[in-house]
């Protein structure tokens, strides 16, 4: 019998495509969007807030790198303030350069609070991590002129980014390209499967999940970061395919996510591997805040790429966090932020995960560290 294959990102649930619920924040607000792809929302929001050539940007040393495509592709001159190791923004730095820009652009970090905003400007929110998660009483995406967010990445949904705009609308154009979705919707059934733990259907999802993912494939040859990093000197048509409409069975599985009990799976999650794993945690992410709902667990560990392929083995599929920030970044001048990019991952603490689960991501954790470091 196979282990279950338990992976960063959440399969997609059966019950929300046949649950219908009263929509929450962001689903709720009238100025929302749903794009087909995170950086799509990312392209719409910096069209409807007028921002292009002859605009300054403000934005995170320590990024993915997509959000900064869309602002070259748009024109925008992007200008970098400080995140320090700690994965604190540098507040200081943060007002300085902000009021040089005419809009800045914030990341919530695994779902936990942004900086406040800065006074004087627009500010774009980008809660990809944090979907249904709150800073105090205020849900994060709440309070900026524009806000991202990325249901695929929370909700095992096909496809899928939303953009919200805070004082208006932007409508996305057209579908995405079918047999993209096609193979999209099959790995979310063959993931969904997988983590099973039912051994009839895990063990024939395992295998085939494991021989058509191409991040399975990287991990096992030790060439991970070139399959997921690499989405630089796109063309403003690849935005544009990003930006269209969400797929439809995405339209009809938000109104079935249930964000209260998402956020209490997964504050469930997290706190049993704080539990069982608390030193390999970086300092700021110790604790866990009320309203957080984490989109992952990150550790920091010395010997990253090892550790992904150790845990592959035992079951749990781990990604990367950010290892290659965008080229417009003169790393040089932020070498403070190199270590994490070679020593960061991502654990699953998802709402698709059991208590059950949970424990056998923390054991193979603990086994795969020590492995690690043979």
């Amino acid at each position: 019998m196979s282990d279950p294959l338990m992976s960063v990102y959440p399969p997609l649930e059966p019950a929300t495509l046949v649950t219908r619920r009263s929509l929450q924040f962001p689903f709720n607000s009238d100025g929302l969007t749903l794009t087909h792809l995170g950086r799509g929302a990312i392209w719409l929001a910096l069209k409807a807030l007028g921002l292009g050539p002859g605009h300054r940007l403000a934005m995170p040393a320590y990024h993915c790198g997509s959000e900064v495509e869309a602002a070259r592709l748009a024109g925008i001159e992007v200008v970098f303030y400080r995140v320090l190791p700690t994965l604190e923004v540098d507040h200081e730095d943060l007002f300085r350069v902000s009021r040089q820009c005419h809009a800045t652009y914030l990341i919530s970090y695994y779902g936990f609070p942004m900086p406040p905003l800065p006074p004087g400007t627009l500010v774009i929110e980008d809660a990809a991590h944090a979907l249904f998660s709150y800073d105090g009483g205020a849900a994060i995406g709440s309070r900026g002129a524009a806000a991202i967010f990325c249901p695929r990445k929370s909700l095992g949904v096909p496809d899928g980014g939303a953009v919200l705009i805070r004082d208006g609308h932007i409508e996305a154009q057209g579908r995405p390209p079918w047999k993209r979705m096609a193979r999209s919707m099959a790995s979310q059934s063959m993931g969904w499967a997988a983590q099973s733990r039912a051994g009839v259907l895990r063990a024939p999802a395992t295998k085939v999940f494991r021989k058509v993912s191409k991040a399975e494939q990287a991990v096992e040859e030790g060439t991970l970061t070139e399959v997921v990093i690499g989405e630089w000197n796109l063309e403003v048509a690849d935005l544009e395919v990003a930006a269209s409409k969400s797929s439809r069975m995405t339209e009809w599985a938000v109104h079935g996510a249930d964000g209260e009990a998402i956020r209490r799976h997964r504050r469930r999650n997290y706190a049993i591997l704080l539990n069982a794993l608390p030193d390999v945690v970086p300092p700021r992410f110790r604790g866990l805040p009320d309203g957080v709902a984490p989109l992952y667990y990150p550790v920091r560990v010395p010997q990253r790429d090892r550790t992904i392929a150790e845990l592959q083995k035992r079951g749990v599929r781990s990604i990367e966090i950010w290892p290659v920030p965008h080229p417009l970044l003169d790393r040089r001048r932020f070498a403070e932020l190199e270590p994490l990019r070679h020593e960061m991952l991502a654990l699953p603490v998802h709402q698709g995960l059991s208590e059950w689960h949970m424990e056998q991501v923390a054991k193979a954790a603990r086994e795969a560290i020590m492995a690690a470091h043979r």
